[in-house]
């Protein structure tokens, strides 16, 4: 597949990246319930991945079935975004993408995500040695083994390598994109997005609101039409984020705003249903059937984890059920499948279902 001209000339319905959320086990299973269109990574620090972090590798685990997929970074100097750049290469992804949103304290009160809109100097400079690191790696042989990296992180590397079992004859040269806001304390996304446009990326995902506003209030579809007209004809694909309920909705934001793209994020914790081409109402059964599947899978997958991390997407399960009241209170003390087996979820089909 050549992904540049996949996101150019297809209207993608994709899962956003969420840290914490969109980790292997829940791509596996989103892959295999209904498949996103494009799905990303947790955002992965371009500091500590270039530094050999090698617990940051767990979060770069991913399976040819569920490409494509884009790796996603947050950082803010420019020379880590480079050799990272040359670790996702290697990896095999299809994309990487720059957190230039991500609204939290730890990251934009350090200068990274969202910060970086009031830096356009500093986020010109992340994406050119992004984009350096792309073409390096493509034009140059064995570029991996010139950054310097810890024996220990060599063999990670090879590991998630085998895991993802590339194919050792293929080099593509990864897109580069770009996720970020409306602004940070006020709407500046014109100003803001004909900085990013002029950088030639190859993807814009807008997610309509500002850095102040957090996840709170509306998202301003009308601002991201406005960053369309603006790429028209740049060559720069641009998709819109925020407040979408399901695949249909992300059609119909396509058609209105001309978005090239949607993506899905907090609506789809709980929901893998949400990327179905038609809308269901899913049973209690079949809710609990697929919490249990992505407890397997996670097992497999992080054997040495535990899964307490888990229980927040659980508790998302329940959304919409008339006992979800009564479920939340055993699902906070799931340990074990054994624990989830225990939990009734039939009662709500006794008592009847509340669609999604």
């Amino acid at each position: 597949m050549n992904f540049k001209s996949y996101i150019k000339n297809n209207k993608i319905v994709g899962l956003s990246p969420m840290d914490g959320v969109t980790d292997e086990a829940m791509r596996l299973l989103q892959a295999k319930v209904a498949k996103a269109d494009v799905v990303f990574t947790e955002f992965v620090s371009a500091e500590g991945l270039s530094n050999g972090g090698i617990k940051l590798f767990q979060k770069l685990l991913y399976s040819p079935n569920e490409r494509p997929i884009i790796a996603q970074l947050f950082g803010k100097n420019p020379d880590s975004f480079y050799k990272s750049t040359i670790i996702l290469s290697e990896l095999g992804f299809d994309g990487i993408d720059i957190n230039m949103g991500c609204p939290s304290k730890k990251v934009s009160g350090h200068g990274s995500g969202a910060a970086l809109i009031d830096n356009p100097q500093l986020a010109i400079e992340i994406i050119r040695a992004v984009r350096a690191g792309t073409m390096d790696w493509y034009q140059q042989e064995n570029l991996i083994e010139k950054i310097g990296l810890k024996n220990k992180t060599k063999q990670q590397l090879d590991e998630n390598k085998k895991y993802s079992n590339l194919d050792k004859n293929k080099k593509d040269i990864l897109t580069v994109s770009v996720k970020t806001r409306l602004g940070t304390k006020e709407i500046t996304i014109e100003k803001w997005a004909e900085v990013l446009i002029k950088e030639e990326i190859d993807l814009l995902t807008i997610h309509g609101r500002t850095l102040r506003q957090g996840y709170a209030g509306l998202t301003n579809w009308e601002e991201i039409a406005k960053v369309v007209k603006m790429a028209k004809n740049s060559g720069v694909a641009v998709w819109g984020n925020g407040d979408v309920f399901s695949r249909q909705e992300a059609v119909l934001k396509i058609e209105r705003y001309g978005v090239g793209g949607v993506l899905i994020g907090r609506k789809a914790i709980g929901n893998p249903w949400v990327f179905e081409e038609k809308e269901r109402s899913v049973s209690a059964e079949e809710r609990k059937k697929i919490m249990l599947e992505h407890l397997e899978i996670f097992q497999k997958v992080f054997p040495n984890r535990k899964t307490d991390c888990l229980r927040s997407k659980f508790l998302a399960y329940t959304k919409g059920l008339r006992n979800a009241k009564q479920l939340r209170k055993q699902i906070v003390r799931i340990e074990t499948k054994k624990d989830l087996l225990k939990i009734d979820f039939e009662i709500n089909d006794r008592m009847g279902n509340v669609d999604r």
